[in-house]
């Protein structure tokens, strides 16, 4: 657990900047001031040279950030003093805190923080003011100061040009275009996109054969391809309303709210933990528990056709709706709740600003098509946003706080509560008896320090002599010894302690010179340990005096409980006492952890210090009475486990604080240097006047209202469907309708569309089959090297573009055609693995660490909104198809179903009718024919003969090896064991599945290898 302050870089570049200005201001006061005296009392002294020194010198930490709760910018603050107490005795001037800091004096932090000690002059000149009383004049300005007051924040006027542009119009009501060729159109759709192809010179190719329009729009609305069964029906249908038939079919499947509510996921940047995933109690890992619970309601409500206007307000305010809407619709809250938390990505000013700005970014970007984040720092380079806009907006989120809400009566939760929190006491003992045990243990093993360093001269130095021996004969623990021989050899990277020892190894020392450095080395060890322990006392008793009540403050575990540095890390942002850095780095090496495993992310496994041992090594080493007492606690933690209750279910959302207060500008996007409150409120150029402000609570229902009233709302909600059925939008920047964005290639076509969507209820299933229905979405992807060298791009929708499946379409679609897709929908998130048969949707989904398979096949990132996927070629793409143990098993299952079939080519067009919807040609029959006969799964049996030889060898030295150990109540022990690689098992060394999954795979076929290789073509893998 990293304490929440400023990172080191963002700390040195603070200190940096203020220093230098503060020493420029400084000289400048210096020169320009022209009082007579030098009376601390008068105000042009204060003016000229006090001021300023307050100004460079503490004002970064003790202004309005009030760090430590001092604040030196009003004679008031400084009097009233910090957390711990006045900073100013009157009685005793030259005692007083606020010298004794600045003159770093031992005993006391030395400031300002990281850097030098003030001048003498500039000291003396501090220390006679605060012996005149720290006067302070009544009328100063800011100018005569120098010092950073609240800043005006002045607002770029925006002018009458560019609340012209287009994405701000009213939407337009224009007639369909006529058209020379009217038998094509099918729709008012197909004369827009017609109009513009004649304009340019452009003619639209054939449509579609109705193979592949059924496999296109079966893959666009449910993710998954048609049955053959499917194909067969519509194949045989001749009726004009064969197309209409098969779009309501797919429209009213479960499995359309599981494709169409992953598109929505990615403009919400879902995701079911923080990107650090920080614990405050360092277990690393610390997912979301109930974040599938907001992906259900997306599916649900995509499946129910919700209106556009009903779906985006819940999301922004479905805890202010009354009645049974308010519980059905309280998950939507997931859209605020779930995003990143920010636990300590600095001081708590900048991690609630930054929480603020992912707030701002992924509204204004996903539901209006503005990027209102670029004016957190200055007024939008591009777009007509000034900096007052975006402090409008983030005032509503300033007063929006993270909420848990449970799904279960409150005598449950409460139930609940009660024995978690006595299980967690039990937990809390047991870990600190094994804490104390192991601590205890690796200070008496530093007495035996010289007996192992010796032992390893004996190994190392010259003669050298056997180990096993010299073990035995010296009769030393197993495991220790193995630690001492390695860490004696280390190069000395973070302390010079060894340089001795391995230069005499290097030289061919005596027994004696081992036997002198053995024994110093000893020494210090042990008073490395005195020294700890005694430091420890001291920093106890300055933790204690910084305690506001006689009980401990516990780290905060969630966002709306952490509303100041030290509820994160109590006790983090204290002065302590420490030993030497290279003491303290030998100390760490030694009785803590691993130094070359120190500062690895949270939850990976890192290794003891060279005498510290945890879990069964450290157990075996204790006591039978230390051993019972252990196993009597974990017998009473097992039986409390046995006796909770199931966890209840809570809704990951926010709510509104009872306090309601207006944000004021960050000046250059500084939350430590304030400038004019905003009311909260909307985008100023999307008004007809003047900004519209917020008044009820945060704002959030109404800042809901108001971007459902928006045209601009409109269209980029209609554009978004629109790409995810063409492949390209017709503005391709989807989430950026500003003028650094694409502009629309079909501005009419557009706003036709937003019409239509308004008119027909904001339902996005009647959006859907108007597209669907139209021409356009039908033609073939077929190609005309003429149109192709006029419009490259097909911005003007003269084919259909060819694209490669999305990475949830590839494995959903496997699972598909292998018969092992699991179709119940919604339920807690589970890990993708070879053999997992849930959709992909439900896979969990982690900023922390997301799925490597899904990141292959260019899954966005959920830290942040996404307006599109992209699409890439690796060669590991293909590694996956032809490697991966996903692929062959579900080839294997495939293989299976069809093996009733009477020959291979029953069993190839079977297989062909599953994969492609259609029957093998004669020369891929005969193809497939001659691999199956071909095939003798040489390399697999050479490969399962070198890993059961590998396998076989018999460790070396196995009667010395440590016993191995139970399962591990170590709490630093990581969830993760070795060997599972989930989907991408198989794809390469070192990628394999868990054992269990081992187990329950099928053997490898020759019929299996060639369904894998049908499974990896590019007509199962595109979309035409």
């Amino acid at each position: 657990m990293r304490p929440p302050l400023l990172s080191p870089q963002r700390a040195g570049w603070l200190c940096l900047t203020v220093a230098a200005l503060g020493l420029s201001v400084v000289a400048h006061a210096r020169q320009q001031s022209s009082a007579p005296t030098d009376d601390p009392a008068s105000p042009a002294v204060f003016e000229s040279r006090i001021r300023p020194l307050l100004a460079a010198n503490c004002y970064a930490c003790h202004a309005e950030a009030a760090m430590g709760g001092l604040r030196v910018d009003s004679r008031e603050a400084l009097l009233r003093g910090s957390d711990t107490g006045p900073v100013i005795d009157p009685k005793a001037p030259d005692d007083s805190t606020f010298l004794k800091v600045l003159q770093h004096a031992a005993g006391f932090p030395a400031m300002p923080k990281g850097r030098a000690k003030l001048p003498q002059a500039d000291l003396d000149l501090l220390t006679a003011w605060v012996r005149a009383g720290t006067p302070w004049p009544a009328s100063t300005t800011a100018a005569a100061a120098g010092a950073p007051a609240p800043a005006v924040s002045h607002e770029r006027p925006i002018t009458a040009e560019q609340r012209a542009y287009w994405a701000f119009q009213p939407l337009a009501q224009a007639a369909p275009p006529a058209v020379k060729n009217s038998v094509w159109a099918k729709t008012d759709i197909d004369r827009f996109v017609l109009a513009r192809l004649e304009r340019e010179g452009l003619a639209p190719v054939a449509a579609a054969d109705k193979r592949t329009l059924l496999r296109r729009v079966t893959l666009d609305l449910t993710g998954l391809p048609p049955t053959p069964a499917e194909v067969d029906a519509f194949l045989a249908d001749d009726s004009p309303t064969a197309f209409d038939t098969v779009i309501d079919r797919l429209l009213a499947s479960p499995s359309y709210g599981e494709a169409w509510g992953r598109v929505w996921l990615d403009v919400a940047r879902y995701g079911e933990d923080d990107y650090r995933s920080l614990d405050p109690e360092g277990r690393g890992l610390n997912p979301y528990p109930n974040a599938h619970l907001y992906r259900d309601w997306v599916i649900r409500a995509f499946n129910d056709d919700l209106p556009y206007d009903r779906f985006v307000t819940a999301q922004l305010a479905a805890d202010q709706f009354e009645g049974p809407d308010r519980l059905r619709h309280l998950p939507a809250l997931g859209f605020l709740g779930l995003g990143p938390w920010f636990y300590d990505n600095g001081a708590v000013e900048i991690t609630r600003a930054d929480e603020r700005h992912d707030r701002v970014d992924a509204v204004s970007r996903g539901l209006i098509g503005l990027t209102v984040g670029c004016a957190r720092c200055h007024d939008h380079k591009y777009d007509p946003i000034p900096t007052t806009d975006y402090y409008a907006l983030g005032g509503v989120f300033l007063n929006t706080e993270y909420h848990e809400y449970p799904l279960a009566p409150k005598a449950v939760v409460e139930e609940y509560k009660t024995k978690e929190k006595a299980l967690k006491r039990q937990q809390e003992m047991l870990a600190d008896f094994l804490r104390t045990e192991g601590e205890q243990l690796a200070a008496s093993l530093a007495f035996q320090s010289a007996k192992y360093m010796k032992a390893a001269w004996q190994v190392t130095g010259e003669p050298k002599k056997n180990k096993a021996e010299v073990r035995e004969k010296e009769q030393l623990d197993y495991e220790l010894f193995e630690r001492w021989l390695e860490f004696l050899g280390r190069p000395s990277t973070y302390y010079p302690f060894l340089k001795d020892w391995q230069a005499m190894i290097a030289k061919g020392g005596t027994a004696k010179d081992a036997d002198t450095l053995a024994t110093a080395f000893q020494e210090l060890l042990v008073g490395l340990v005195i020294e700890e322990r005694e430091v420890r006392k001291e920093n106890d008793i300055i933790k204690a005096r910084a305690l506001p009540t006689a009980k401990p403050k516990e780290p905060a575990n969630l966002p709306h409980e952490f509303k100041t540095n030290d509820d994160f890390c109590p006790g983090c942002g204290l002065e302590l006492r420490s030993m030497t850095k290279e003491r303290t780095a030998l100390y760490r090496d030694v009785f803590v952890i691993d130094l070359r495993d120190d500062g690895m992310a949270p939850g990976e496994r890192t290794n003891p210090g060279l005498l510290r041992f945890r879990g069964w090594p450290l157990e075996q080493r204790l006591g039978p009475d230390r051993r019972s007492t252990i196993e009597v606690m974990r017998k009473a933690i097992e039986a409390a486990e046995k006796a909770m209750p199931p966890k209840y279910s809570y809704v990951h959302g926010v709510q509104d604080l009872p306090e309601i207060t207006d944000l004021k500008v960050h000046v250059r996007g500084s939350p430590l240097r304030l400038g004019d409150t905003v009311p909260r409120g909307f985008v100023t150029v999307l008004g007809s006047g003047e900004r519209k402000t917020f008044t009820k609570g945060s704002g959030r229902l109404e800042l809901a209202q108001t971007i459902l009233a928006q045209p601009i709302a409109m269209r980029v909600i209609v554009n978004r469907v629109w790409k995810e059925h063409f492949g390209t939008g017709l503005v391709n920047t989807p989430s950026n309708f500003g003028k650094n964005g694409e502009a629309p290639s079909h501005p009419e076509l557009l706003d036709y569309l937003a019409r239509y969507f308004v008119d027909h209820g904001m339902s996005i299933k009647a959006l859907h089959k108007e597209i669907l229905r139209s021409a356009v979405y039908q033609l073939s992807a077929d190609d005309l090297p003429a149109a192709r060298a006029k419009d490259g791009g097909n911005r003007f929708y003269w084919r259909a573009n060819r694209r490669r499946m999305s990475a949830e379409q590839i494995r959903d679609s496997v699972l598909a055609v292998s018969g092992a897709l699991d179709s119940r929908i919604g339920g807690p998130s589970i890990t993708l693995t070879p053999l997992a048969t849930r959709r992909t949707i439900y896979g969990k989904v982690s900023r922390y660490k997301l799925d490597e398979f899904l990141q292959l096949f260019d899954y966005p990132s959920p830290s942040q909104t996404a307006e599109q996927r992209f699409s890439t070629n690796v060669p590991l793409q293909r590694l996956f198809f032809m490697n991966s143990d996903f692929v062959q098993q579900h080839a294997e299952r495939l293989a299976d179903d069809v093996a009733g079939e009477t020959d291979d080519a029953a069993r190839i067009a079977a297989v062909y009718r599953r994969i492609f919807g259609r029957a093998p040609t004669a020369a891929e029959l005969k193809a497939g024919q001659e691999f199956l006969a071909g095939e003798a799964l040489k390399q697999y049996d050479e490969r399962r003969a070198v890993a059961t030889v590998k396998d076989g060898k018999d460790a070396k030295d196995a009667k010395d090896a440590p016993a191995p150990a139970p399962a591990s109540t170590d709490a630093s022990a990581t969830p993760d064991g070795p060997g599972d690689s989930g989907m991408m098992a198989g794809v390469a060394p070192g990628k394999t599945a868990s054992a269990d999954e081992q187990k329950k795979m099928r053997p490898v076929t020759a019929f299996g290898r060639y369904v894998k290789v049908l499974l990896s073509s590019n007509e199962f893998v595109f979309v035409s």
